[in-house]
């Protein structure tokens, strides 16, 4: 369902821009195989992990690795501060997920697998949206491919089972879809006007929120390495606002 959103909105964004040049397809055809990858990895740590130690292993490995691919495929460097801001994000992220580092499962493979692909698809799509005229059209049709292939999948391989989900959690799903949609555009968006490493590490401030929402939702106890990695993390912002 989330990913019916994704194509919903790929394909009306796609009827009102040009298609994006011809050198951008393989980029499109990359970042589309790494998100199917993200999928498929994403839910085998779920199967393996719960949540809260999964989302933010996955995750928080993020911003140091798409920092090195961008370096080494982009060739793109990172001035002295936003260097600064993105270590300190990257610090405050492991802060407060270095309990879930300690877990023994080969859940932690799949989670890191996650990572590493979320790291293919920042980086291509980083490539890609530069290679266009208008970041969106790339954005729109990176939507219509992932979001067509994972349906696709999906009714190939268990269609009543994705139907009957699909139908009783239409409302969720589809609000979940809508912010997911969103924070992905704007964030591949960004990086036609920023380094990729430094958006990067801004949007994996989200483990940042889910940290605060088991404090005060799930009444987990609030530890100090949970504070200092917060703390941690808004000086790395606050170091990168203003780079």
């Amino acid at each position: 369902m989330i990913r019916s959103v994704g194509l919903f909105a790929g394909m009306l964004l796609a009827t009102q821009l040009p298609l994006p040049a011809k050198s951008s397809l393989i980029f499109l055809i990359g970042g589309a195989l790494f998100q199917y990858l993200y999928f498929f990895l994403l839910s085998r740590s779920y199967h393996a992990l719960d949540y809260g130690t999964a989302y933010p292993i996955a995750r928080g490995v993020t911003p140091l690795m798409v920092a090195t691919a961008a370096l080494v495929f982009l060739d793109e460097s990172l001035e002295t501060m936003q260097i600064i801001g993105v270590l300190l994000v990257s610090c405050g992220i492991f802060a407060l997920i270095m309990k879930e580092l300690r877990v023994s499962s080969t859940g932690i493979y799949y989670s890191l697998g996650t990572g590493i692909a979320i790291t293919g698809y920042t980086t291509l799509g980083a490539a890609g949206v530069r290679t266009v005229e208008n970041p969106w059209s790339f954005v729109a049709w990176l939507e219509i491919l992932s979001g067509g292939g994972v349906i696709l999948a999906v009714l190939l391989t268990r269609p009543l089972k994705g139907l009957a989900f699909a139908r009783a959690n239409f409302l969720r799903s589809s609000l979940s879809g809508v912010l997911a949609t969103s924070g992905f555009g704007i964030a591949l968006w960004a990086t036609s006007l920023m380094p990729v490493a430094a958006v990067a590490a801004t949007r994996e401030v989200s483990i940042l929120f889910a940290s605060l929402i088991s404090v005060f939702l799930l009444k987990e106890r609030l530890s100090i390495r949970r504070v200092c990695g917060a703390l941690i993390i808004f000086c790395g912002i606050g170091v990168l606002a203003l780079s």
